[in-house]
């Protein structure tokens, strides 16, 4: 995964500065202002999938296409549906998310489900930042293909760090960075409201990040 150098942003020292750098939204649907900024993970990117599997997190397929086929390979094989629907893409630093992460209440029409993205930069230590936005959809609007979240997006940021307490090498925190809406609508007029606070998850070491965003 090459998270490229669209979007940088500039030298920070700590993660509190790279708190107050980092964008409040993702971008939606037609350009319009997405949902809003939840997560910060710090973290190599194997270190981030481990972690997020041992919580009970799923994979889900990174593109459209990939989920259609990955749903349909589960319903010929007789399994529980985990990897379909597909996420919308939204875009984060000039690129559509690089992961997507699910837990299957109601399979198509209920989920725990967050985005992820790999900041171009490196935080504090050297550590790559990856930003996420999370919430949990509670049912399927089928006239435009998207789910309904609830609006409360510190319930869903409150259920990830539950999830992840107790995993070996994950340290949580939060942290509340200037600029977050309390409120709104995102791209497809859904409400949020939010304390204005993020979830930082700290993970084990690993190689450091260079200017450019690579690993």
């Amino acid at each position: 995964m090459d998270p490229g150098s669209e979007g940088q942003i500039p030298p920070h020292g700590s993660v509190a500065d790279l708190l107050a750098r980092l964008p409040a939204r993702s971008v939606g649907r037609f350009g319009r202002p997405g949902d809003p900024w939840n997560l910060l993970f710090l973290g190599t990117e194997a270190e981030v999938v481990a972690a997020l599997q041992a919580a009970g997190w799923t994979l889900l397929p990174r593109t459209i296409p990939a989920s259609l086929r990955a749903g349909l390979g589960q319903l010929l094989r007789g399994e529980r549906l985990t990897l379909f629907p597909p996420m919308n893409e939204y875009r984060q630093f000039g690129r559509v998310q690089d992961q997507n992460w699910v837990r299957v209440t109601v399979p198509v029409l209920r989920r725990h489900h967050f985005r992820l993205w790999a900041v171009p930069q490196a935080a504090a230590g050297g550590r790559r930042a990856w930003w996420g936005s999370a919430n949990y959809d509670m049912a399927a609007r089928f006239w435009d293909l998207s789910h309904v979240p609830d609006p409360d997006i510190d319930a869903e940021r409150g259920f990830i760090a539950a999830s992840l307490r107790g995993i070996p090498g994950a340290a949580l925190e939060t942290a509340g960075p200037p600029g977050l809406a309390r409120e709104g609508v995102n791209d497809k007029g859904y409400p949020f409201f939010t304390d204005g606070t993020v979830l930082v998850v700290r993970l084990g070491g690993g190689p450091a990040v260079d200017q450019a965003g690579q690993a």
